[in-house]
């Protein structure tokens, strides 16, 4: 039993039992809410980025590569995280998934501590490996410097976010997102017209530092369905095992994309400023049409953990197929649209006509990939709460490595296809891998998954 004084805090959201659509639909809308709340300092930012040119677009465009790729190991411990805490909340183990949480964060606050040093460090290098040009290096330099010296503040909100979703409550990762991006949409312009591209980074800092310090107090203060006890503050190494055990798969399922990414980034990057431009702004679109599919995808985690704690393995089948019928069909809507309103869109972000026909093709080219890929991510989700994060490593290796960056290299410079065959690429890329994840769920081997 917990030695702790008694503090009000919230219940863990059980949704082990009862309408399962239901539950499925009130866990769902807050996430929507707060992924088009974090989705929206990215489209933000590139409007006012947008005043100060291309260069800049590109320039924060590369930095923002560089450091999906560094971060994968933060994606990774917060979806391992979410995946112990939910099997705790599931058995009905409130000290078990207290102490899961606080040693979550620890290993987040470390991590993103050293690789925000190392970022600062090596920001040139990694700028000129990202396909910074000569014109767009100062720029992206300067920028990247910015971005990780608030690394910590930056990933802490989705890190911590997630693994609270995971437990039943989405509210804290929506509170926090509303605090972030009311920060960011007062921050930004008053920043931008005085900093330049350093204030764009400073902003994005400040919001999210806001809303990390009112996650964390949640956390302390016990109004979260967790709680963090800081006369419990220490190490403890068989609880970060047990957590490490499931992010370590992770860490290269969620690097390989973003290296892939950082890959076709620099390749796309060869033809042309413009083009670079386009390609930053169109991921930054289709991204923010994505948050539907993704706002219902992220339920998926809190269903199966929780229902494997509390040894319901079927109730976790059922809950993930209703959630991939209503997340393709969804997305097929929202995608559709922007494709319709492609050059309308592009408009909103830049006044260069060449960037804004670029990005149009790029947008319409990529939009049934980006579907592929919303189906994808509910069983990638729903094997990492199962805390099976090793079968969708595998997955990605193959999709990525063996189909989508060879074919984009065969089709842009074999083929001569240009920047076009990099969009075909992609897409099929992600069509094949939704296509093998969805196999390897319905083989059904993550129901024997031990934590």
């Amino acid at each position: 039993m917990s030695d702790a004084p008694a503090v009000k805090t919230r219940a863990f959201r059980d949704i082990t039992q009862g309408n399962l659509n239901h539950h499925i639909w009130r866990l769902s809308w807050p996430i929507m809410i707060s992924q088009a709340l974090t989705m929206f300092p990215g489209v933000y930012d590139a409007i006012w980025l947008g005043q100060l040119g291309s260069d800049a677009q590109a320039a924060a465009g590369i930095t923002m590569s560089v450091r999906m790729t560094m971060i994968s190991i933060l994606m990774a411990l917060s979806s391992g995280s979410g995946a112990v805490v939910a099997r705790y909340v599931g058995a009905k183990d409130r000290d078990g998934a207290d102490a899961a949480a606080l040693q979550a964060v620890l290993l987040m606050t470390v991590s993103s501590g050293i690789l925000g040093v190392l970022g600062i460090l090596f920001a040139r290098p990694l700028m000129i490996l990202g396909g910074a040009s000569p014109a767009v290096l100062p720029l992206a330099v300067r920028y990247a410097r910015v971005i990780f010296a608030g690394l910590v503040a930056i990933e802490m909100v989705p890190s911590v976010g997630f693994m609270l979703s995971a437990a039943g409550d989405p509210w804290v990762i929506l509170n926090m997102a509303i605090l972030s991006t009311g920060s960011l949409i007062i921050a930004e312009p008053l920043l931008v017209r005085w900093m330049g591209i350093e204030g764009a980074g400073l902003a994005l800092i400040g919001s999210n530092a806001v809303a990390m310090f009112w996650g964390l107090g949640l956390l302390l203060t016990g109004r979260a369905p967790v709680r963090i006890d800081l006369r419990r503050l220490r190490v403890d190494l068989p609880m970060m095992g047990r957590i490490l055990r499931v992010t370590l798969p992770a860490v290269v399922q969620r690097g390989t994309p973003n290296l892939a990414m950082s890959l076709l980034t620099r390749l796309v990057s060869g033809y042309g400023d413009a083009t670079l431009a386009a390609w930053v702004v169109t991921r930054r679109v289709l991204d923010f049409a994505m948050i539907p599919g993704m706002g219902l995808s992220r339920v998926a985690p809190a269903f199966v953990g929780q229902n494997l704690g509390a040894d319901k393995p079927e109730r976790a089948v059922r809950a993930v197929a209703f959630i991939s019928r209503v997340t393709l069909a969804i997305s097929a809507c929202v995608l559709g649209l922007a494709a319709l309103m492609a050059p309308q869109l592009m408009h909103l972000f830049t006044h260069d006509r060449a960037t804004i026909l670029s990005g149009a093709q790029v947008l319409r080219a990529l939009a049934i990939g980006y579907l592929a890929m919303a189906w994808n991510y509910v069983f990638d989700a729903a094997q990492a709460g199962a805390g099976d994060t090793l079968s969708p490593m595998v997955v990605n290796l193959i999709a990525l490595w063996l189909v989508q960056v060879p074919l984009a290299y065969l089709l842009a410079r074999g083929a001569h296809l240009g920047a076009r065959g990099i969009w075909v690429a992609l897409s099929l890329g992600w069509v094949f891998q939704a296509m093998l994840m969805w196999l390897r769920f319905r083989q059904g081997r993550w129901k024997l998954k031990r934590i």
